[in-house]
């Protein structure tokens, strides 16, 4: 069922500009009147030896959401804005989508970095061509 409230998805990946593009989007947030999910797609690329997938997931989550709750100490706009961080396994653009079809998603903030590493691949091409929704990249 497909959430009704209006909402900014931030996509972030945990660099040195993750706080700028949370930032951005919370402010935009707070101007729309919108809640704010940020999600941080990853990848499981390797396991490392005798680990399980589902305890190197468990890490990798728990880390994710380790360093967004330091984040939010240094964004104080975030204490303004409804928010909610999800870690999720997947490829950038298939959890995007997910999001998009599940919410009312007003907008896409994402770092402009993070389209550019993306400029070659079929995926992200594809789905900037078929997304109608506006897409904020951030400097």
């Amino acid at each position: 069922m497909k959430d009704t409230s209006k909402a900014i998805l931030c996509m972030i990946d945990l660099s040195i500009n993750t706080e700028k593009v949370l930032k951005w989007a919370a402010e935009d947030a707070l101007d729309h009147k919108a809640n704010l999910l940020i999600l941080y797609p990853y990848r499981l690329k390797f396991q490392r030896y005798g680990e399980e997938r589902p305890m190197v997931k468990k890490q990798l989550e728990a880390e994710a959401i380790e360093h967004f709750e330091k984040l939010k100490l240094s964004i104080n706009i975030l204490k303004k804005v409804p928010h909610t961080f999800m870690a999720e396994v997947g490829f950038e653009t298939d959890r995007l989508e997910v999001h998009m079809q599940n919410a009312d998603i007003c907008l896409i903030v994402l770092s402009k970095d993070v389209a550019i590493a993306g400029v070659n691949d079929n995926d992200w091409n594809t789905f900037i061509k078929r997304v109608t929704i506006p897409i904020v990249l951030v400097p």
